[in-house]
């Protein structure tokens, strides 16, 4: 036990390491050797403690969500891998309800039917691992999720978890602490241009 109802493995682990990502124009990305992943929509929100009423139930992706997934113009159907930062394993449920991916309340029975799994679940996830089974380098656990998207569309994940036919990818963070103050922000990418 970490912290009731928390156990060892339900928490992230912590590691170094680091990522970037370079984000040029269609022009520019038209010139070069390497399959360029376009960003079809995004949405940031940054959720307060509410003068100490803070709703523990749900983080900023409620916001963060619907505006890349409207800028994109698709829906949660539509996504063939979802990238989510996962300091906790309540994080994911709750960040999958607040996506539109389920009803919320009902994250818990989402995951239990193996639906997470890749390949070929309803909806592949954390093909890395994670930061619950692989990485979590201190606050730069949402820049991993980005890195593991583009390698799913680019065919470029490892070979056992690569998506099939994997044509849109949703990578989302949240980064503070989920009891006073949180940011989420969420990504919507695509293998075409």
């Amino acid at each position: 036990m970490i912290s009731d109802p928390l156990h060892r493995l339900d928490c992230c682990v912590i590691t170094d390491g680091g990522g970037a990502m370079v984000i040029v124009s269609e022009a520019v990305a038209s010139q070069l050797e390497r399959h360029c992943v376009p960003i079809l929509g995004t949405g940031s929100f940054v959720k307060s403690s509410q003068s100490g009423r803070i709703d523990l139930t749900h983080t900023g992706a409620v916001r963060s969500g619907p505006l890349a997934f409207n800028e994109a113009e698709v829906t949660p159907d539509d996504i063939d891998y979802v990238s989510i930062y996962d300091s906790f394993t309540i994080t994911v449920l709750i960040t999958l309800e607040d996506l539109g991916f389920c009803e919320r309340g009902a994250g818990g029975h989402f995951v239990t039917d193996g639906g997470l799994q890749a390949p070929h679940g309803k909806l592949p996830f954390n093909t890395d691992g994670g930061g619950l089974c692989n990485n979590h380098p201190a606050n730069r656990g949402g820049m991993t999720k980005v890195i593991e998207a583009v390698r799913q569309l680019r065919n470029e994940a490892n070979a056992a978890l690569q998506v099939p036919d994997c044509e849109l990818v949703l990578a989302h963070g949240t980064g503070g602490s989920l009891a006073t103050r949180s940011a989420s922000s969420t990504m919507i990418l695509g293998r075409s241009l």
